[in-house]
């Protein structure tokens, strides 16, 4: 199911969907934070900043107030990014640092090779886009899609198994999938991608 569906579930009253998406987007957060507080932060509670994110985000969609023609990922970075920029300034350099349970200080080393949540998260939006726009496709744009793309066959071994021609699937059916995908996911807020992006 996906994030705004998942949030509209939420505006409804549904408390389960919500429980998903902070257990969805709970690692995203913390590499945010942790990524942006050695430029924002002197002092902070990681805990408190991720509790006032989706403290911030429940009021909002209870409200109806969220903006579903975007990435969710994006309106909840940003939502976090704002909850960080109210937090008092940090001197240049440095690491994050954070305070523990005991009240101590300790700073947070990253590192360099993390690979990015908000990267791992975008992707899974987009194939969760792309799922439900290949639901509406036909089933012989379907049935290209994943001897091609899924399977791995040539073209022209698709043609054969479609029984059509090789030029029809190259030059007629996959162009015109690739162009119905592209115009299906800037409706959903995928405006930057490319015929690339959905195979």
């Amino acid at each position: 199911m996906g994030d705004w569906e998942l949030t509209r579930l939420t505006g409804s009253g549904a408390r389960g969907p919500f429980e998903t998406l902070v257990e969805r987007h709970e690692r995203l957060l913390r590499f945010l934070i942790l990524r942006r507080a050695a430029h924002l932060l002197r002092f902070a509670d990681l805990e408190e900043i991720i509790d006032e994110t989706w403290c911030t985000v429940l009021r909002r969609t209870l409200a109806g107030d969220f903006p579903a023609s975007v990435r969710f990922t994006s309106w909840l970075t940003g939502i976090c990014l704002n909850v960080l920029k109210q937090r008092p300034l940090r001197p240049e350099g440095g690491l994050p640092v954070f305070k523990a349970e005991d009240g101590s200080t300790q700073s947070v080393d990253l590192p360099g090779d993390a690979e990015s949540p908000l990267d791992a998260a975008n992707r899974a939006e987009l194939l969760v886009a792309l799922r439900d726009c290949l639901s509406e496709r036909t089933e012989r744009e379907l049935r290209v899609y994943q001897l091609v793309y899924v399977e791995g066959m040539t073209k022209v071994d698709a043609a054969k198994e479609l029984d059509c021609s090789e030029a029809y699937v190259r030059q007629k059916l996959l162009p015109r999938l690739h162009q119905a995908l592209v115009r299906c996911l800037a409706r959903k807020g995928f405006r930057d991608v490319s015929a690339a992006d959905v195979v």
